[in-house]
């Protein structure tokens, strides 16, 4: 009985921890919103797992199974309460950075309609058409840079968004 109480609670303790950490990094890997360090996931993720490991094995030991289950299903409630919450905020930022990038780009359109010969502005406007994944306008862009300013640097980008294409 303590060996399945063992193995129990290794398992849901590591799948609640990988839960956590999963959460954790959609902002970098799905959002693309600022960096997630390995450090802070594993400190959060190790932290975590202690914790659910060693409650879950005391409420599997000391309380009836039908309380256990209770703590365990109001810990994956929390899980995925707190995952609802930091997918809402996500997506918050998400739309916000969504804005600013839609606003850089009408931005520099009119920079570019008073100084259409200004290769840095075609340059950014690039990145930026890249950044959404309109790569056409983007190479457009690249290929207007790299003529009005033919650098190293505009033609490798030329030939960069040409690949992916």
């Amino acid at each position: 009985m303590l060996l399945w109480i063992i193995v129990y609670a290794t398992v849901f303790s590591l799948a609640l921890t990988w839960g956590l950490v999963w959460i954790l990094e959609r902002k970098e890997k799905t959002y693309h919103q600022g960096a997630v360090m390995f450090t802070d996931a594993f400190l959060a993720g190790s932290l975590f797992l202690i914790i659910v490991y060693l409650t879950t094995i005391v409420a599997l030991v000391r309380y009836p199974a039908a309380a256990a289950l209770f703590y365990q299903v109001l810990l994956v409630t929390g899980l995925a309460g707190f995952g609802v919450y930091k997918e809402t905020k996500y997506r918050a930022g998400a739309h916000g950075k969504w804005r600013r990038v839609h606003a850089e780009i009408r931005l520099m359109e009119l920079h570019l309609k008073k100084d259409a010969a200004n290769a840095a502005y075609h340059e950014r406007l690039s990145e930026l058409y890249e950044g959404l994944g309109r790569k056409r306008e983007a190479l457009e862009s690249a290929r207007m840079a790299a003529k009005l300013e033919p650098t190293v640097r505009n033609s490798w980008r030329v030939k960069h968004l040409e690949e992916v294409q």
